[in-house]
């Protein structure tokens, strides 16, 4: 699957130009986290996120008074405080890589660029759905999540799990990995065509396995 069959396609942007609690107010308004920063050609040239407001906004323990404090924030604009130059992906490109690239680079977003321009946004909520389509439990289905699976240091870990399921006669569907953000070893879903997974869970523990109830 492709992710701009995931992705939100034109998305909310601001300028660089933008005051920052303008663009703050149109980030609550319509509940969301981050906001693209476009020039004038449409091309992409920043992210801004909620992180970045709430850095830029004074410390608690600042001697300015609050009418000094709203009088600085409104000289602020978005290409002050933006994340420059973010990473971003094609609409070509295929989920499961951005799934991997995103925990490889522990971003939970990533601008959808095309010819230079920007045309959506991926965020985790897009990326979690297609994830769920890719592996989600289906009517006479189950799904197991596995986490810690060091893929990378046991071979044959998936087909082991595999084994492990098929013992007791149940086929698996399919098995998918991606790696953690900011941990080692991987998470691991696991289709299996048996509504009833307990007795599957309680086997891969017992081999081993940390599974996640």
């Amino acid at each position: 699957m492709k992710i701009k069959h995931w992705m939100t396609p034109d998305p909310i942007t601001v300028s660089p130009e933008t005051p920052l609690p303008q663009a703050s107010k149109i980030m609550a308004e319509n509940k969301i986290r981050r906001l693209p920063v476009v020039d004038k050609k449409g091309r992409l040239v920043g992210l801004l996120t909620s992180r970045n407001v709430i850095e830029a906004m004074p410390s608690a323990a600042t001697t300015l008074s609050v009418h000094e404090m709203y009088a600085l924030l409104e000289k602020l604009t978005v290409g002050e405080v933006m994340h420059k130059n973010p990473l971003t992906v094609g609409p070509d490109d295929r989920v499961q890589e951005v799934i991997q690239r995103g925990q490889k680079e522990g971003i939970g977003a990533f601008p959808v660029v095309e010819d230079g321009k920007l045309v959506g946004i991926a965020t985790e909520t897009e990326i979690i759905n297609a994830l769920m389509q890719l592996i989600g439990a289906r009517e006479g289905t189950c799904v197991i999540e596995l986490e810690g699976v060091e893929l990378g240091k046991e071979v044959g870990a998936t087909g082991r799990i595999a084994g492990v399921i098929e013992k007791r006669g149940v086929p698996v569907e399919a098995i998918f990995t991606a790696p953690h953000r900011g941990r080692p070893g991987n998470q691991v879903f696991i289709r299996a065509r048996t509504p009833h997974k307990a007795n599957l869970q309680a086997d891969l523990d017992a081999a081993g396995f940390k599974v996640v109830i």
